[in-house]
């Protein structure tokens, strides 16, 4: 609204990301609900937890990132996508090991557009930060928030 330009640019890459990447809506959600919970971000995880249910993703794996409970029994697309998002998000950093094992799981390019998925909801919550945007009054909030 506020910077037509760089809303319209942003939407050609989200069309990219969501469309034309071949990153699974599964594997999408779960990148975006990492992402949400590591930054404490209320408004996008109330909005991407029905989406990721839709899309198949189990509540016990959605719970499983909303707690931040150990991911090890998971499968290992779904184990990589929340600890490679916990790693960046939560250390500031990817341990070696885990970066092998992603780009071994997803390969170069995929790799690439999964942390693109996963920086644009990140941005996307600075912005909604900065500028206090909160859930509807009618809207439930579905994440615990960290005080």
């Amino acid at each position: 609204l506020h910077s037509p330009k760089l809303s319209a640019t942003v939407q050609k890459v989200n069309y990219y990301l969501r469309y034309e990447s071949g990153i699974s809506n599964r594997v999408r959600e779960l990148a975006i609900l990492t992402t949400a919970r590591e930054h404490n971000h209320q408004f996008e995880w109330s909005a991407h937890e029905p989406a990721a249910l839709r899309v198949g993703v189990s509540q016990e794996i959605i719970d499983i990132i909303k707690h931040r409970y150990s991911t090890e029994k998971l499968d290992q697309i779904d184990r990589v996508v929340i600890n490679f998002g916990r790693e960046l998000f939560g250390a500031h950093r990817v341990e070696p090991e885990m970066f092998a094992e992603a780009l071994q799981v997803f390969g170069a390019r995929m790799l690439v557009d999964i942390v693109s998925v996963m920086g644009s909801y990140a941005a996307t919550a600075s912005l909604l930060t900065a500028f206090d945007i909160h859930l509807h009054p009618e809207m439930e909030p579905l994440l615990p928030l960290d005080p």
